[in-house]
């Protein structure tokens, strides 16, 4: 098994890496869909469910501190043919993902009044943190005014921004693979060469 990247290929860890949070954010979605078009997300019955939502999104966020460090450690396979513009354009792609990896757990994080139980393990709802109350007692700003707006955009970049985002990519992998035929999906599918 080949952890390291190579020109042409990425090795396991980066695989891993995108693999797992890919599996993870998707997973997130839909629980928290399955919240709103099946549950009242306001009754206790909801927690649980929601629970799984909170812990996938803290592991994607989790996971994208040593993905990009690892992005930066590791050499990056080179780009395939094409011009400059679309080059340009499929990183500054890949740097909105990784801005969505980090933006949708923090916003969601912050706007969580309640613990995440991992099962092992618990982690504090941003509301019962130390930095919240440095936050309440400097601005005197309570909870619910706190809350409101980080949730807001939370959900509007859950809503809108990320599906866009997401759905580029995926067809930009689905058009290297399908008529470009120029190996780009193949390097990053595991056990792909």
């Amino acid at each position: 098994m080949q952890w390291h990247n190579t020109a042409t290929r990425f090795g396991a860890l980066a695989k891993c890496f995108h693999w797992t949070s890919a599996a993870a954010f998707i997973g997130a979605y839909a629980v928290v869909y399955y919240v709103i078009w099946f549950m009242d997300d306001t009754a206790d019955e909801s927690l649980p469910v929601l629970n799984i939502h909170w812990v996938l999104g803290l592991l994607v966020g989790f996971l994208v501190l040593p993905r990009l460090l690892w992005r930066w450690l590791d050499v990056q396979p080179e780009d395939p043919p094409g011009p400059a513009l679309e080059h340009a354009l499929a990183h500054a792609a890949h740097w909105a993902l990784y801005g969505l990896l980090i933006v949708m757990p923090v916003t969601g994080y912050l706007g969580t009044g309640a613990p995440t139980d991992f099962g092992l393990f618990s982690v504090t709802g941003f509301n019962d943190t130390a930095l919240f109350a440095w936050i309440h007692l400097t601005w005197g700003v309570g909870w619910e005014a706190f809350e409101a707006p980080v949730d807001a955009v939370h959900h509007f970049i859950g809503k809108f921004v990320a599906w866009a985002v997401v759905l580029l990519h995926v067809a930009a992998a689905l058009f290297h693979h399908r008529v470009r035929r120029d190996g780009v999906l193949m390097r990053m599918l595991p056990g792909g060469r």
